[in-house]
């Protein structure tokens, strides 16, 4: 069974998404009108067109020809909105709708260059969790086992998006509704990508990249996974905040660093040492904390949140799984927040440049750093034309593309 004309030109006109039939048409050396009647099915494709064009769209060209291929069902984005039908009718699936453009644009151009977009994630095959208890346990191991592997020891996560995308995965912060926190997309055109809600407070946008990134671990056989308020129940969604408290918060690394306050050693500790006239033999002798000395304060939680990069709410919670705190501390501490938020504010703000600096999400997360210098050197070895680069800067929302070929024309 072969595709029919109308099917590839239904396709054609899927994969184009934000670009222009003018810049295709240009792209393939044919008149604009060729390119609309291809998308019709009135018009053969060449083998060297359709070539042209799946490179263009950042598509391989089995989903353009394998009939077999229900294009809408690998679709990660119709399966988003299949999840969520609302998130379709909201300006939201026009943002995410360009950002998938974009890892589209980012892929086609790491195969141009040579570079193949390979994800160096290993797959953690899991059960799905039947219970909340589970859940944690499986996302810790997962967590720790992920940060074994990249040789991070118990130190803070400095670049989380840029490890992501060294990860071979795609990452970025996006406008999403105000009840969602994240997304993960997996595409056999793009590859894996994470998005966190780019309206959220910069250490949430982190958890949130985090627990996606769980999701690439252990949920990548689901083409789109949404995390919202309506399944914070489900528990592949506990399993992945556990993923993302560990990965950023790791049980030594939290301990060492209670340590270096002079904290996290409980009010009494016994201790004990061998004798060395008598191997069989040793002392014990018990120490004690001064009073009130291991209260774990707001202004602790507050430094463990900053050291991290985590909200203050999401140290108290790691906190409490870490047995450093009781559920009433957690509750009691909670109720500073303000005042917490105050202090790292005021501790990390010596001006208002690095106020504003400090809450703006990381630059690796702006997919402009990941897809812009692939662009440029593409453009550089005539690999894509000059309107290309145009319009890649336009889906990238350059406001003038003229001064970005103008760079490239300076930098070549």
């Amino acid at each position: 069974m072969t595709i029919t004309a109308e099917q590839l030109g239904h396709r054609l006109r899927i994969a184009r998404g934000q670009i222009s039939q003018d810049l295709a048409a240009a792209e393939i050396g044919v008149p604009r009108s060729a390119v609309s009647l291809m998308e019709s099915g009135q018009r053969q494709v060449s083998t060297l067109e359709l070539t042209r064009l799946a490179t263009l769209y950042g598509r391989p060209i089995e989903w353009f020809v394998n009939p077999n291929d229900a294009e809408e069902a690998a679709d990660p984005v119709q399966a988003l909105f299949r999840q969520e039908p609302g998130l379709a009718e909201s300006t939201a699936q026009i943002h995410v709708g360009r950002c998938v453009q974009l890892f589209r644009d980012g892929s086609s151009l790491l195969r141009l260059l040579g570079r193949e977009p390979v994800s160096a994630l290993p797959r953690h095959d899991l059960p799905a969790p039947r219970s909340t208890g589970s859940a944690i346990d499986q996302g810790q191991m997962v967590a720790e086992q992920e940060r074994r592997r990249l040789d991070l020891g118990n130190a803070p996560i400095r670049d989380l998006a840029d490890l992501i995308w060294s990860q071979g995965v795609w990452a970025a912060t996006l406008d999403l509704p105000q009840d969602m926190s994240g997304l993960f997309l997996s595409g056999r055109d793009f590859g894996l990508a994470v998005i966190a809600n780019g309206k959220q407070d910069f250490r949430r946008c982190r958890f949130s990249l985090a627990h996606e990134y769980g999701h690439a671990l252990m949920d990548r056989d689901q083409p789109a996974v949404i995390t919202q308020s309506s399944n914070r129940r489900d528990t592949r969604e506990q399993r992945a905040n556990a993923f993302a408290a560990t990965f950023l918060m790791p049980a030594d690394g939290v301990r060492e660093f209670l340590h270096g306050l002079g904290k996290g050693h409980g009010s009494r500790r016994e201790e004990a040492v061998p004798d060395a006239l008598a191997n069989e033999d040793g002392v014990r002798g018990e120490l004690r904390s001064p009073p009130r000395s291991q209260t774990i304060t707001v202004v602790d939680a507050a430094l463990v949140a900053e050291q991290f990069g985590v909200s203050y709410p999401a140290a108290l919670w790691r906190l409490l799984g870490l047995g450093q705190i009781s559920s009433a501390e957690r509750e009691a501490l909670q109720k500073q927040t303000t005042a917490a938020n105050r202090y790292i504010k005021t501790v990390r703000s010596t001006s208002e440049a690095d106020d504003a600096a400090a809450a703006a999400p990381p630059k690796d997360a702006d997919l402009r750093w990941q897809i812009l210098p692939l662009a440029m050197e593409a453009w550089r070895r005539e690999l894509i034309t000059s309107g290309r680069l145009t319009e890649i800067a336009r889906h990238l929302e350059f406001e003038d593309t003229d001064s970005i070929l103008e760079l490239a024309e300076l930098l070549s």
